[in-house]
């Protein structure tokens, strides 16, 4: 017999200048068999990407599991039941007893290699130019990652940089600062990449995402109108990919096509026409 587990578990959802936030999802359950003389624990993912599980125990009395702890495991987004652990009874003579302790990870945090060779469209119309107010490692607030900030106008037209599927939008926030505590007040659009990566687009206007989650968007579709929401000191886009680690982000490089035969990394205080 299976028993979903009543949790309120909490993703680790990296988005670029908003520190690694605590969001509460719906798409992962875990459930419980006791049918045999083994406790089986599975977990099945509804949600639009893979999501990491790691599971240890807090408490393991009389029982042992069948995996080296923590446990680390990819679950696929097909709703299906997917094993984490068995827990095996070492004695019948004794009461058993477990309490796990768990947390995951949107995306697959074991294999996920970004492909440097991909060349990305630049975030906004053709015939439109942006300058690069602030890039890689700057030093306002992109300490350490390799982020760039677009100059535009509240209100621009944003652009998918690279297709996949939408993952997360909040667009609720008309408030921003130049202060890190502004942090949670940014509005954005979070897509995932068919190499397992993450493109976060930041700061956008209030009700500014023009996509929901699960939608599939190709490069240069529409997908926001930018702002100046969150720690923000003026109007722009904050643009990042990142490779999805537990607790945390690992951001990228990326190259863009900034010319009809080039493709290059973007460069501070530099100006970029879209072509």
């Amino acid at each position: 017999m299976n028993t979903k587990l009543f949790l309120c578990l909490l993703a680790f959802l990296s988005i670029a200048e908003i520190s690694t936030a605590q969001i509460q999802i719906d798409w992962l359950d875990i459930t419980e068999d006791q049918s045999g003389e083994d406790i089986k624990l599975y977990a099945s993912n509804r949600g639009h990407c893979p999501v990491t599980v790691s599971m240890g125990f807090k408490k393991l009395l009389n029982l042992k599991a069948d995996a080296e702890l923590p446990i680390l495991k990819v679950i696929p987004n097909d709703g299906e039941e997917h094993l984490i652990v068995t827990l095996s009874v070492i004695s019948s003579k004794r009461d058993s007893e477990y309490i796990f302790d768990f947390q995951y990870a949107i995306g697959n945090t074991i294999n996920t290699v970004h492909d440097e060779d991909y060349a990305y469209t630049l975030p906004f119309q053709k015939g439109k130019e942006s300058v690069i107010g602030q890039g890689y490692h700057g030093k306002f607030s992109h300490h350490n990652i390799y982020a760039l900030d677009f100059d535009l106008i509240e209100g621009t037209e944003v652009l998918a940089a690279r297709g996949g599927v939408v993952i997360a939008t909040k667009e609720d926030s008309n408030s921003g600062c130049k202060n890190p505590k502004c942090k949670s007040l940014a509005n954005y659009v979070l897509i995932y990449h068919d190499d397992g990566t993450f493109g976060s687009y930041v700061h956008l206007k209030e009700n500014g995402a023009a996509v929901k989650a699960g939608d599939k968007v190709k490069a240069g579709q529409l997908i926001g109108y930018s702002g100046n929401t969150g720690w923000s000191s003026g109007p722009h886009l904050h643009f990042e990919v990142y490779i999805p680690e537990m607790n945390r982000r690992k951001s990228v490089k990326t190259k863009f096509r900034i010319g009809n035969d080039k493709v290059d990394y973007l460069e501070e205080k530099k100006t970029y026409t879209s072509k």
